[in-house]
């Protein structure tokens, strides 16, 4: 865990960094609307974003996260329209994202494809047949008591907050005290000591998956609810939100590494980034260059092997003042 620990303090310093310009720059960041619109913006990133950890700790990833949160948005729209009970609707868009994690779990793992290129097209697959259910067209026009879940409040704090909070405690939970968690760990680490230790990888790699689809399920009602109406393109391109979320905050992509509190902290980060950069007077259409910028210095810091980086560069300068 120590590249992890090593992410997490970054990210910290960081965060105290730019809190200290904005105190200068821009007081009014601070305010307490801000914090909680921040906060907002975060809690469906930080929800699927926890997804995605559980498929980045087994050593796999999922690319198709995107048409999956749209076909949740359009499984939620749909229900909702027909005037079902919010129990339901909320079942159904979990239903949804847990079949189609477990189709994805079941292409990489059963017919041993790489992750990359099977969620690839499996991505193309579901955003075809999401056209061609829709036909293109906006789901608008959601009946008023559903839209509480993205737009109600509760002692002026969003309800998706309070969902995001809950979800965090509980994959926290899952991930740190349960052996269910602790079999993520050890079947990314090594999954053929996992095997020998009698976990059963495939099982929990798919698993991975279907956690994944059923936290974008969910991730998908609060988004459905907050904006009120869905097109077949929702979720394009959010796939690198989720990934440089989870990769920023400490969560390897060979598996093994990553927790919640990471995660959370790069989902609040890559939330934030476009506020941060109007803030700072920097063109929001910076925001995808930098976002990928974030990933490729994330992605080398685990590649490079600093500790033994330094010990090459000191032996090499005490080889050469020895000669």
């Amino acid at each position: 865990m120590y590249k992890n620990r090593k992410a997490i303090k970054a990210l910290l310093i960081f965060y105290i960094m730019i809190l200290g310009v904005m105190v200068i720059k821009e007081p009014a960041f601070f305010s307490f609307q801000n914090a909680v619109d921040i906060l907002l913006n975060t809690s469906t990133t930080a929800i699927a974003a926890l997804g995605m950890l559980c498929v980045l700790l087994v050593g796999d990833i999922d690319v198709s996260v995107g048409a999956i949160l749209a076909a949740c948005c359009t499984v939620t729209g749909i229900l909702a329209k027909e005037g079902l009970p919010m129990v339901v609707v909320i079942a159904g868009a979990l239903a949804v994202g847990a079949v189609l994690g477990t189709v994805n779990g079941v292409v990489v793992t059963v017919f041993k494809l790489d992750a990359i290129v099977a969620t690839l097209g499996l991505l193309s697959i579901y955003r075809g047949l999401l056209i061609m259910i829709t036909k293109g067209s906006w789901i608008n026009g959601l009946p008023a008591n559903i839209l509480k879940i993205g737009q109600g409040r509760w002692l002026n704090i969003p309800i998706p907050v309070y969902i995001m909070a809950a979800v965090a405690a509980v994959m926290w939970f899952i991930l740190n005290r349960t052996e269910w968690g602790r079999n993520f760990y050890a079947v990314g680490s090594n999954s053929d000591s996992a095997r020998l230790g009698g976990i059963h990888v495939k099982a929990t790699r798919i698993t991975a998956f279907v956690v994944c689809g059923v936290l974008v399920g969910l991730a998908a009602v609060i988004y459905t609810t907050r904006y009120g109406g869905i097109q077949s393109n929702t979720g394009k391109g959010w796939e690198m939100t989720l990934i440089s979320s989870a990769v920023v905050g400490g969560a390897s992509t060979v598996g093994g590494e990553g927790d919640v509190s990471g995660v959370f902290l790069g989902a609040l980060l890559v939330s934030a980034l476009g506020t941060l950069l109007v803030f700072f007077g920097i063109d929001a259409l910076w925001e995808q260059a930098v976002q990928g910028l974030i990933i490729f210095v994330s992605v080398a810091s685990y590649a490079v092997d600093f500790k033994k980086l330094k010990q090459r560069l000191r032996l090499g300068k005490g080889g050469a003042k020895e000669s």
